[in-house]
């Protein structure tokens, strides 16, 4: 929503207020309130809904002075019934066409920003029954929950950096580190995806095409189709991260980073400790820490985080395989990792295993966005066609009218 001249007429509207409110009138009221208005007006269902959950989290969500077993029921209750908002908005109705595809099921819009605010929630739910947030009210947990400018594209911010994060009076350098980021997150969109890249490459060719001729299409054709993919993906996504941290620090926030240059990563777990950095570091807290305790098992604990984080994206068969693709390859590099081969092989060439490192991460993570590129126009066949062509392999094309 950000490139659209409603948002920025808004930012600039509510920062100009924000900073010269009368004295008396709080500030973290002020803008939790005109969040609030301003996603109310691109969906106000949604934001209704929301307010009815966080009013429900907010009091609802166990103190660390309470009783442990009730504490724990009302926990479980309240992350279950959440996830259970979520699956019923974004799987139930994929998941209704497959099991009955001869029905006709209804579409249900899907809550604006439903994939973070869930996330977000449970975070408070486990952290506030934890006792790691400081004071606070329901105004500072409202001004975290709707801050308009990371409502739909993240970063997935912890609320206790949040409160932590957040300056009372107002300072030049917010306006020079927030316009700055700002211009980048532009830069990035504006013209290095709407210009640069279609001119040094070539438009990418539309999916039914792709999967229309795959046998005419020579591997290194795939191979640049896959690459590009994920640089516009990381230019585009990222860019979105750019504006909402800038426009958040206009108003004296400084929200967490979600990507740190993940194109130069030298492996793949080194990728995931710069890529969607906070989505990773939610499901490591909430998923992978959990399950490790509980069953001893990386291996287990690997393959139910990326499978959760694939699906966190769409309830589809290709995101739940990218997440099993993206779980195998942090298993084997651990696994290479640990090996008595590896450390001969580095004793050896230590220089040339670092410097093979960057392509080969790269180019398996961008492999990856075949298993994706699908989820709207194809099946996981199609994708997996994709994916063997890449290394020269053809599967033949299946009639899915069939």
């Amino acid at each position: 929503m950000m490139p659209y001249g409603e948002f920025w007429v808004a930012l600039a509207l509510i920062l100009l207020i924000f900073w010269n409110l009368p004295a008396g009138i709080p500030r973290r009221a002020f803008l939790a309130a005109a969040s609030f208005v301003y996603l109310a007006t691109l969906d106000w269902r949604s934001t209704v809904q929301l307010l009815v959950l966080a009013i429900l989290f907010y009091f609802v969500a166990p103190r660390p002075q309470a009783p442990l077993a009730r504490a724990r029921v009302v926990l479980t209750l309240l992350i279950f019934g959440i996830l259970g908002y979520l699956a019923y908005f974004k799987y139930m109705p994929r998941l209704f066409a497959v099991v009955s595809p001869g029905r006709m099921v209804e579409t249900v819009a899907i809550p604006l920003g439903i994939s973070y605010f869930t996330f977000k929630l449970i975070h408070y739910a486990a952290e506030r029954r934890r006792g790691t947030f400081g004071a606070h009210g329901f105004i500072d947990f409202l001004d975290y929950l709707f801050l308009f400018p990371i409502y739909t594209a993240g970063p997935i911010e912890r609320f206790d950096h949040f409160l932590s994060h957040r300056a009372n009076a107002w300072e030049w350098r917010f306006a020079v580190e927030g316009l700055w980021r700002i211009i980048h997150g532009l830069i990035k969109q504006l013209a290095l995806v709407e210009y640069v890249l279609p001119a040094l490459f070539g438009d990418l060719p539309a999916i039914s095409a792709l999967l229309g001729g795959l046998e005419q299409f020579h591997p290194w054709q795939i191979w640049r189709f896959v690459i590009l993919t994920y640089l516009y993906a990381y230019l585009d996504f990222s860019a979105y991260t750019d504006l909402a941290i800038g426009s958040s620090r206009l108003f004296g926030i400084e929200i967490m980073e979600n990507f740190n240059f993940p194109i130069f990563a030298q492996n793949i777990t080194e990728f995931w400790q710069r890529w969607h950095m906070t989505l990773a570091g939610w499901c490591q807290s909430y998923i992978y820490m959990p399950l490790i305790g509980l069953t001893r098992s990386p291996y287990l604990a690997v393959y139910a985080t990326f499978i959760t984080i694939g699906l966190w994206h769409a309830g589809t068969w290709q995101w739940l395989a990218w997440g099993a693709y993206h779980a195998t390859g942090v298993a084997a590099y651990v696994t290479w990792r640990r090996s008595k081969t590896r450390r001969n092989l580095i004793a050896r060439w230590p220089r040339m295993l670092r410097v093979l490192g960057y392509p080969l991460t790269f180019l398996f993570v961008a492999a990856g966005y075949s298993l994706t590129c699908t989820h709207d126009q194809g099946t996981i066949y199609d994708s997996l066609r994709i994916l063997v062509k890449l290394f020269g392999i053809d599967l033949p094309a299946v009639d899915s009218a069939a």
